[in-house]
């Protein structure tokens, strides 16, 4: 995204489109009324992944925006989708809050609860708002917070290398310091809230599997209108779901929350569960 407001002015105009009847009633309009999350399942063959950590279980939640426009029983019912998933550990990629430092209390109230191991970076609407704020929270809770940084957790009797990217929008991406140390073997897992950060990582020339969010998946996908708007205003090529950046795999979720409008249509929350495999025991 090219400005602060590049995403706001996305979603005012596609709204706007949608109004005038550029595409006529959808029947994804009642998710609106009702924007509970929705699981998705996907599988990542990683190459280097350490055979203890094949068939590992990833749960990602993402872009959670505590505040008026995403109701507290959405948040509670990502969370515990998340804890459904029994998941060996989950990640969190970004802007739990919206515009407002008070939010940060909110964050407190309704992001706990997480039963694995828990990971989180960033995003831009938490640099914007609150970023020392909203990392104490996380970390209220137990979550580690990784800014421009990477960290071991041990799963399954071994360690699993996490590499956490600062926010790109807002400048903090710093990937050569992210993963300064990391041994050239590793295969780390990258977590990064913006999707684009996959360009700079490519440049590393070494597999790597990468989690974002920050595009609501769309939040607003209207047939041509979504596109256009995509192209032209929010300069973002990777909206949703899965994509291959050079040795990059990248995986973009559509979020749990909304910080703008308060209409998702044809890009419901999700809450994902990755299951990492290892490409070399599979080949055995």
């Amino acid at each position: 995204m090219s400005s602060r407001f590049g995403r706001r002015s996305f979603l005012r105009g596609a709204a706007l489109a949608g109004a005038a009847g550029a595409i006529g009633a959808l029947p994804a309009t009642a998710e609106a009324e009702r924007p509970m999350p929705v699981p998705e399942h996907v599988t990542f063959d990683v190459p280097g992944l350490d055979p203890a950590h094949d068939g590992l279980k990833v749960a990602q939640l993402s872009d959670l925006h505590v505040g008026p426009r995403t109701p507290p029983e959405v948040i509670r019912a990502a969370i515990e989708e998340a804890n459904a998933f029994h998941p060996d550990l989950v990640v969190l990629t970004g802007d739990y809050l919206c515009h407002n430092p008070r939010e940060v209390l909110a964050m407190q109230e309704q992001l706990g609860g997480l039963v694995a191991p828990t990971v989180a970076v960033l995003g831009n609407h938490d640099v914007w708002t609150d970023p020392d704020g909203a990392a104490d929270a996380l970390r209220g809770h137990g979550y580690e917070v990784l800014e421009n940084a990477w960290t071991t957790v041990r799963l399954r009797g071994a360690p699993l290398p996490i590499v956490g990217v600062g926010d790109r929008l807002t400048k903090h991406e710093d990937v050569a310091r992210a993963v300064r140390g990391l041994p050239p073997a590793a295969a780390p897992l990258v977590l990064a809230h913006a999707p684009r950060s996959a360009d700079t990582l490519r440049g590393l020339g070494r597999p790597l599997l990468c989690l974002s969010g920050h595009t609501h998946g769309g939040q607003i996908n209207l047939p041509i209108i979504t596109p256009l708007f995509l192209h032209l205003v929010v300069h973002e090529p990777y909206v949703r779901g899965r994509y291959r950046v050079g040795d990059v795999s990248l995986y973009v979720n559509r979020g749990i929350g909304m910080s703008g409008i308060r209409t998702r249509i044809n890009s419901p929350p999700e809450v994902t569960l990755a299951t990492l495999r290892s490409v070399e025991r599979r080949a055995a």
